[in-house]
């Protein structure tokens, strides 16, 4: 019986689709199938070796914006291979160093995000967290447009789109990403307020991380 749960009760509203898709190849998962609501689709641990996020947090931000602006304009195909749940880190531009020894360990309770292809160019997706065994929650949709740093195409995930209903708890988010190698999704995150975005802070997906543990 599922009834009442924080598991639930955090996914706020995402649609619910009628295809099936599968995961990337590199992240050796089960296939999910997009009809069931985000709030009840189970939750993997991600593998704790990370080696490309780890190279990225040696970098540090000061060389994001770089890598963010040589990347490739992202395209339809691309796009369409962000699919499934993909490991994320986030690195904040406020407190960097602090936060890098909680946010960089295989613990740190935000495990990642997960796009579902809705039709072609829209994902449905939501961020994957690591407490009470794994919890799915924070929706957006994904879609191509132009991105706010240098006006070139890029993945835009918003938190505020209509389509995910009225109560959108995590509206004031707007997140971007490129590929910068493949499988590897760099990006800015936006603190939106007032209709003008203020950069936060920026974050990384890994397609290569399988999600296979158990909690």
């Amino acid at each position: 019986m599922l009834g009442f749960s924080w598991r639930t009760a955090f996914v706020v509203n995402e649609p619910v689709l009628s295809a099936t898709i599968s995961q990337t190849e590199s992240s050796a998962a089960v296939p999910q199938d997009v009809s069931i609501p985000a709030g009840v689709m189970p939750v993997r641990r991600p593998a704790d070796e990370r080696p490309r996020l780890d190279a990225l947090s040696e970098k540090g931000i000061a060389e994001f914006p770089a890598l963010f602006g040589d990347a490739a304009s992202v395209t339809d195909s691309d796009f369409a291979r962000i699919s499934g749940d993909l490991v994320m880190r986030s690195f904040p531009c406020t407190g960097a160093k602090f936060f890098a020894r909680f946010m960089n360990k295989p613990t740190y309770f935000w495990l990642g995000k997960s796009f579902r292809h809705a039709e072609p160019g829209v994902a449905y997706g939501h961020n994957i967290f690591r407490f009470l065994g794994g919890v799915r929650g924070l929706n957006f949709v994904a879609t191509i447009k132009d991105s706010e740093l240098d006006g070139r195409p890029a993945v835009v995930m918003d938190y505020d789109d209509a389509r995910l209903g009225s109560r959108r708890p995590g509206r004031a988010i707007y997140d971007e990403l490129r590929e910068v190698e493949p499988g590897l999704w760099l990006g800015p995150s936006f603190h939106v307020r007032n209709g003008k975005k203020k950069l936060m802070g920026w974050c990384v997906l890994d397609a290569s991380v399988p999600f296979d543990g158990l909690f």
